[in-house]
């Protein structure tokens, strides 16, 4: 009954958990170049604390056997499947059609993004709305006349001049992605991409299907109830149990 308490236990702190990531993806419905975020669960192989309490007890080695011990949350991942594109006709709006991350450099390091919603600073250099530079080829991007202009394949033009080529990556391990603060994620092994367009005067929008996320929200909060209840009929056991050996 104690294992029944713990995989009950187990089973809602792993779905209170997965319901903070539905809820934190559909608050980015509308956030631009969003990457939804996966939960990766798994079982414990033993419930070990339980097991050796019980060898100890009845000196008895593996006596609660080899039943698995509830669940647990062992990884988040990001979900790179395209969100739709918009056109906006600001030309400071780009969007990748493809694989691929533009690169920002912050003072935490490279990082990268979906989201191609730019601006210029006081300075004349591309940044995103962060203030973060975007990367070309040879560096921070910048436009002395104030215009852009950016082809298909990602050649950056100041008015009539070429200056530089935007810095387009992607990852030889995708499990490799974290989210960082404001939605953008950082890796590791990162390599040019291949087989992208860039549109000007458009941008990506989330991925996030608000409706999936609803209902997979909706699931978890009943698997969350229904581990309440078998945590509570568990817990009531063990007080019937105890009054009548008490008795």
């Amino acid at each position: 009954m104690i294992r029944g308490l713990y995989s009950a236990a187990s089973g809602m702190t792993t779905q209170a958990a997965k319901n903070d990531v539905y809820a934190a993806n559909l608050a980015n419905v509308s956030t631009a170049g969003y990457r939804r975020s996966r939960v990766i669960q798994t079982s414990f192989p033993r419930d070990l604390a339980i097991s050796n309490l019980l060898s100890e007890v009845l000196n008895s080695p593996g006596a609660s056997g080899g039943l698995r011990g509830g669940v647990v949350v062992s990884a988040a991942s990001v979900d790179l499947s395209p969100g739709p594109i918009s056109q906006t006709n600001n030309d400071f709006d780009l969007a990748i059609s493809g694989a691929g991350f533009f690169c920002l450099n912050s003072p935490q390091g490279l990082i990268f993004t979906r989201s191609g919603q730019f601006q210029l600073d006081a300075g004349n250099m591309l940044v995103s709305r962060a203030g973060y530079p975007v990367l070309g080829l040879s560096g921070p991007i910048r436009l002395a006349s104030g215009a852009l202009k950016v082809d298909e394949s990602g050649q950056v033009w100041d008015g009539d001049q070429p200056v530089d080529t935007l810095r387009i990556v992607e990852f030889a391990d995708p499990g490799s992605l974290r989210k960082t603060e404001g939605g953008l994620v950082g890796g590791s092994g990162e390599r040019p991409a291949t087989g992208y367009t860039i549109a000007q005067g458009a941008i990506e929008g989330s991925n996030v299907r608000a409706m999936t996320e609803m209902g997979k929200m909706m699931n978890g909060m009943r698997l969350y109830e229904a581990n309440v209840r078998a945590l509570q009929m568990q817990d009531e056991s063990i007080a019937t149990l105890l009054r009548e050996a008490v008795g």
